[in-house]
């Protein structure tokens, strides 16, 4: 009979070449992936390229020659490189595939955690014509603060957005808008800035003030110029933020009182982006420290080009 100590020893030396041999079928196994999903990404794209709509066995064959997992990972890969009408193609592609389907009955089976995931999915599938179907009941989680689920249905119905994203009793951070931004760039969704500006709730003023900073859209200032003195401090540094970047005017009484209410990194990565945008150490010295103005200073030396400022 084997003694105890001849199980250890003999478990002691087994072990090392087990773990060798996991690590070394994860690696096959995450190249073997690598490589389906390369050739299925080539696949579809060469559908949506093509002069003639693809026929439904074409794309259907996606299903026969690949995993469900390979072929929505791949067509998130291909959404989050196209825009406009080529994603009608690929819309296409999804709904023949039912990808949308499939991945609204994992969303019923799933804890929290993984429905996130699934719904992250679905957010990146375009025109999820099974997801607009059931768009009330997606609201309802919306309502409840799950974001990818509301992110999902304005994929789905961008031209609703700004209701879903009004209805949405979470706090959206900063990531999350730009999420949805991306989204509704994506689908070449005209959205109207102004009034997201001028709305009274949270989650559409950063949406809209996102718009501003990233189309530098400089006849927004007077509606920034308003939400600098939000109560709401995030808000009120976004604007600031946005502000500089449209070059507006930040020697006004509300930035200068935005400005005190921030904290001390806030104010420091607020000088910086003035900087950046070119803006003169008079245009805000009188809402700045003395040490600040210093720094300012400092920053404006510091570029090996010298800038002429306003």
């Amino acid at each position: 009979m084997i003694s105890r100590m001849d199980e250890a020893t003999t478990l002691l030396v087994a072990l090392p070449l087990l773990l060798v041999l996991i690590e070394g079928g994860g690696r096959v196994y995450a190249r073997l992936r690598t490589y389906l999903m390369a050739r299925c990404v080539a696949q579809i794209s060469n559908m949506i390229m093509t002069e003639e709509e693809p026929s439904d066995w074409a794309m259907r064959s996606l299903r026969w020659r690949y995993s469900m997992r390979i072929v929505i990972d791949s067509v998130h890969f291909v959404a989050e490189k196209i825009y406009g009408d080529a994603l009608y193609r690929l819309a296409l592609i999804a709904e023949v595939c039912e990808l949308d389907r499939y991945l609204l009955e994992m969303v019923g089976c799933r804890q929290s955690v993984a429905r996130a995931k699934l719904y992250s999915k679905l957010s990146c599938l375009p025109y999820s014509i099974s997801v607009a179907e059931f768009a009330e009941d997606f609201v309802a989680e919306c309502e409840r603060g799950d974001f990818y689920a509301m992110a999902a249905v304005v994929s789905a119905r961008p031209e609703r957005a700004v209701k879903y994203i009004g209805r949405y009793s979470g706090e959206l951070s900063l990531h999350e808008v730009a999420v949805l931004v991306m989204i509704l760039r994506r689908t070449g969704t005209a959205i109207a800035y102004t009034p997201l500006l001028a709305s009274q709730n949270r989650n559409l003023q950063l949406v809209g003030i996102y718009l501003c900073e990233h189309f530098l859209l400089a006849d927004a200032e007077p509606h920034l110029q308003r939400l600098v003195e939000s109560a709401d401090v995030e808000v009120s540094y976004l604007a600031l933020q946005a502000l500089c970047s449209v070059r507006g005017d930040i020697s006004t009484p509300q930035v200068g009182s935005a400005l005190s209410n921030l904290a001390p990194h806030q104010r420091n990565a607020f000088l910086l982006r003035a900087v950046h945008n070119c803006y003169s150490l008079r245009s805000c010295a009188h809402h700045l420290t003395r040490e600040e103005c210093a720094i300012f200073s400092q920053r404006i030396n510091s570029y090996k080009s010298r800038i002429v400022c306003n």
